[in-house]
Formats: C-alpha cells, sequence, structure tokens
C-alpha cells in the first residue's frame, strides 16, 4: 500500500507530570515511556505527531533529563514533531482566573520556543478543558487552533469559531471513542481490529481521524504499549495539526461551544457537571479545594508580584483535584496522601505570599486557610473509617 493509499490519521499526544511528583515515578516513566518512545520515533520517520508536553515537565526535562530533550529536538527537526501551545503547570483553564490564564498560556510559549526555537500555533487545553470565555485569550495569544472534547460542538469534526470582532481561530475534535479504545487497550493491541475502525471512520467523512490521549498511555499506562502504537502509526498515515488546517478545509462556522473536557460525559453535561474530575459540585473535597485556592486568588489582589508569583502559579495544578474524584464517581480515584499533597502546597504558597501584609491581616487569612485545611482533613478522616 503506497502512503497516498494510506488512511490519514491525526495523533495529538500529551506529556504531563505534576510539579509535586516524585523523582522515582518521574524517572520510572522516561524509563517505561518517554526515552523507548521518542527514540521508537526516530527509527520510524515516516511517523509524525502533534506532541504537547506541559511545562513544568518540559522544564524538569530539560534541567534533569537533557537526553530526552535531545530525542524530542531531533525528532522536530526531522518534521516528526509539531509541538503545541498549552497552560505552564497544567491548571484546568476555566477554573482559572484569566490573568492566571495568560501567564501560564505565555509561560509555556516562551519555554517551547527557548528551548525548541519554535513558536506553537495549536493550543492543547489542559484536560481539554474549554468553554467560550476562554477563547479570546487563547486567540490573543497568536494560537490558530484549538483542539477540543468531542462533545464540545455538535459539528463533526469541527470548524471556525469566530469572535463579535471577527477575530476567529479553527476548533478541531477529539475522535473519544477510538482514543479512548486505544487509551484502556480495547484493542487489545490488534492492530489489524484498530486500523479497521480507523478506516470506516474515515470514509464516512473522508476526513483524518483526529485522535488524542496522554502520551504516558505508550509505556506507562501499559507495559511496551509504544510498540504497538508504531504498529498502527505504519499502517496510517499519520499529518500534523498544522498539515490538517492546510489540506482540508473545514470553515463552518461554529455556533456554540458546549463547555466540557476530555473526561465529561454526555450524561454529566445534562445535569450541568461541566468538570466532575475537577469540580464536582457535589464532592465537598473539590469544594473546599477550590475555596483553599481561591483564598489565594484573594490574597494576591492584596498585593503587588512577589516573587512567590511562580509558586502561585502551580498551586493551580489539576492532579490535586482529580485525586479527590473518585469521593463522588464510582470511576474516579481518590487519594489522601496526593490530596494533602497539594493542599500543603497551597498552604506553602499562602505562607509566603501573606509574609508581606499587616500581622492582622496576614493572621486572619491564615485562620481562613487553616479552617478549610481543618474541614477537609475531618472529610478525608470519615472517609477512611
Amino acid at each position: 500500500m503506497t502512503e497516498s493509499e494510506k488512511t490519514p490519521v491525526l495523533f495529538i499526544l500529551h506529556a504531563y507530570q505534576p510539579i509535586t511528583q516524585s523523582k522515582e515515578i518521574l524517572e520510572r516513566i522516561i524509563g517505561k515511556c518517554y526515552k523507548p518512545f521518542f527514540e521508537m520515533l526516530l527509527e520510524n520517520p515516516s511517523v509524525k505527531i502533534s506532541l504537547n508536553i506541559a511545562g513544568c515537565l518540559l522544564e524538569k526535562l530539560t534541567m534533569e533529563y537533557p537526553e530526552i530533550i535531545k530525542l524530542i529536538e531531533k525528532a522536530k527537526d526531522n518534521n516528526q514533531i509539531e509541538l503545541m501551545g498549552s497552560a505552564f503547570y497544567h491548571p484546568i483553564l476555566p477554573l482559572t482566573r484569566p490573568e492566571d490564564q495568560s501567564y501560564q498560556i505565555q509561560k509555556q510559549n516562551i519555554a517551547v520556543s527557548g528551548i525548541f526555537g519554535t513558536i506553537p500555533k495549536a493550543f492543547f487545553p489542559p484536560e481539554l478543558a474549554l468553554n467560550s470565555e476562554n477563547i479570546p485569550l487563547i486567540i490573543d495569544e497568536g494560537f490558530k487552533i484549538i483542539v477540543s472534547a468531542a462533545n464540545s460542538l455538535n459539528l463533526t469534526y469541527g470548524g471556525l469559531y469566530q469572535l463579535d470582532d471577527e477575530r476567529e481561530i479553527f476548533i478541531l475534535k477529539r475522535n473519544k471513542t477510538i482514543s479512548n479504545r486505544i487509551s484502556f487497550d480495547y484493542y487489545k493491541r490488534d492492530t489489524a481490529k484498530l486500523e479497521q475502525e480507523i478506516s470506516r471512520n474515515y470514509k464516512m467523512d473522508k476526513l483524518p481521524v483526529v485522535l488524542a490521549m496522554d502520551l504516558e498511555t505508550y509505556g506507562e499506562h501499559h507495559s511496551n504499549y509504544h510498540k504497538f502504537f508504531f504498529d498502527i502509526a505504519q499502517k496510517v498515515s499519520t499529518i500534523t495539526l498544522t498539515e490538517f488546517q492546510n489540506n482540508y478545509n473545514i470553515s463552518t462556522p461554529i455556533d456554540f461551544l458546549y463547555f466540557t473536557s476530555w473526561s465529561t460525559s454526555d450524561e454529566d453535561y445534562q445535569k450541568r457537571f461541566h468538570l466532575p474530575l475537577w469540580n464536582h459540585p457535589e464532592n465537598s473535597i473539590h469544594q473546599l479545594q477550590l475555596e483553599h485556592l481561591k483564598l489565594l486568588e484573594k490574597t494576591k489582589e492584596k498585593m503587588e508580584n512577589g516573587s512567590w508569583m511562580d509558586e502561585y502559579q502551580a498551586a493551580h495544578y489539576s492532579c490535586q483535584f482529580w485525586w479527590a474524584s473518585g469521593l463522588t464517581l464510582e470511576h474516579g480515584f481518590w487519594s489522601e496522601e496526593l490530596i494533602l499533597v497539594g493542599l500543603n502546597f497551597q498552604r506553602l504558597v499562602l505562607d509566603s505570599m501573606v509574609n508581606e501584609l499587616e500581622e492582622d491581616l496576614k493572621q486572619i487569612i491564615l485562620k481562613e486557610s487553616e479552617d478549610i485545611i481543618q474541614k477537609i482533613e475531618q472529610i478525608l478522616s470519615e472517609v477512611g473509617k
């Protein structure tokens, strides 16, 4: 089969480890996933991916594991990788203030351009969590494409989202069914079965199949799974986001963007649970975590930027909320340890911030923080019984 006869597929891979990740776990992921994946990518020069690496992970790799950066750089120079933009510390954008979104998106752009010498044009919202209020800011930062969740649009693949001032951006939907089936090893590494399903989807609309998932799927979540990736990648024709936009004319106007994430089911959305893994209305831990984070945000309003600013941004990282999701969702996860790791990180940042305030105000803020923390600890102790 010639390259032109193969089914076009767009692989969007997202790499992220939280700022609080342990060295032991990170090195395990590097050894099981990142290193073998990028080495095999270079061994398969016809394979292309669009890649987002959260800035906090990119910074860690650059400082401590430069061999991984060199592999990525080689693949980028071979036109095998299109690097994407995102938010540096992996916050959930709809739960983050606009000024903090700008800070994190700009910091991510600076990191990508500084390390790889390229300015990304495609944007990956963390967890594909996106609402219409995020769009103008993403456009302001120079992006031309956004990847969105499958149920974010009524359109089959995506289209052009236009602002009132006529600025516009291309929004491309993820194929949730096939992406999730790959992520959960539904095909049992049967490339023929997966290729058949990809081909069937392509024939319906004659547009590339858009697959997006965690890079950690290939080796960390499933041992040696990167081999399966390259087995299927050789059977299809892989393209990048920019190639998709340049070669396939999808100019349908988008009249409405639904507020979802790649983990928001249609049932969740109908209940108005837009972000069930990070802000479930019935999850008391989520609500208290967010209340504590808002305390940091309110404290920030009382002062000029200080040496604590970057840690304040890091305190918005998404995992701390994800680890509480299992308290309300059967399919969710929860870990008392990792909930408290996030909460302690927030508190340390708050301690740094309030040192610049008058003593009376400082004590009021710290007392409010302690009350929230005690409520969380009480709930966790009752759940653990």
